[in-house]
């Protein structure tokens, strides 16, 4: 099965997100920045002693890791989850920003990725992953930056009000006492992004697996053998028992010394 051209898979992603082929290949480029661009600048350096500093050695230890090249796969894996974690969440922060109409940049840039205004009023809207993304201090921070910027609207006669919006999920309650800002269920706020479309998170689903699979392939297929293979080699020395083997006293030592 061919592999479509980036002006194919553009299309293909402007009709399904009802977007024009210009959004729709900006979205494909930012894909491409984040997994191939930020990922092969953060993998790009093995740094050893930074990833066996990193490693639990009780639980490597219960899941029977028995080489140093099992190891390296295990830690470079686990980097890869969380990156690609992380790529995924800018990602659908700029599909919303690019698909929800009228989403322009923040007159204020304070806490909020974007703003809508209609006749009723300004929304601002940060968008995070899920649901229970924000530690406490971040939510204090996003409803003092709110009732911030309700009193600068209000001192021009319009209205503001401050969303956190989550890609996936939704919180127990939209409103907690004390709360200036509004949380959205995350179906609720896609249904935005997507004009009155309610199934408009599954479209957003489809859209990333069809424009990161293939970016993800690459990183699997090109990156990742080479980088298993030269961390096993550096941390042979240091938790490796010359055979290729795990030396478990060794990996305390380095670990916990």
């Amino acid at each position: 099965m061919s592999v479509p051209s980036k002006e194919e898979l553009a299309r293909i992603i402007a009709q399904r997100l009802t977007i024009t082929d210009e959004k729709a290949m900006t979205l494909v480029e930012t894909a491409e920045h984040l997994y191939i661009g930020k990922m092969q600048d953060r993998f790009s350096e093995i740094r050893v002693k930074n990833r066996i500093k990193r490693t639990n050695p009780f639980l490597l230890r219960i899941r029977g890791v028995t080489s140093v090249k099992a190891w390296a796969e295990m830690q470079l894996r686990g980097a890869l989850f969380a990156s690609e974690e992380e790529a995924v969440g800018h990602l659908l922060e700029n599909i919303a920003k690019i698909c929800h109409p009228g989403a322009r940049d923040p007159v204020h840039p304070e806490d909020f990725d974007y703003e809508v205004s209609k006749e009723e009023g300004t929304v601002g809207y940060q968008v995070k992953m899920s649901w229970d993304c924000m530690p406490m201090s971040s939510r204090k921070n996003l409803s003092r930056t709110t009732e911030k910027l309700k009193e600068i609207y209000a001192a021009d006669g319009k209205s503001f009000t401050g969303v956190f919006a989550p890609c996936y999920g939704r919180a127990t309650t939209s409103q907690s006492p004390g709360q200036q800002y509004l949380s959205l269920a995350s179906r609720e706020f896609w249904t935005r992004v997507g004009n009155g479309d309610e199934h408009y998170d599954v479209k957003v689903g489809e859209v990333c697996a069809l424009i990161c699979s293939e970016f993800r392939a690459t990183i699997e297929s090109a990156l990742m053998p080479d980088l298993v293979q030269r961390l096993a080699e550096a941390a042979e020395p240091i938790i490796g028992n010359g055979t290729g083997a795990v030396d478990y006293p060794k990996l305390f030592r380095a670990i916990n010394s």
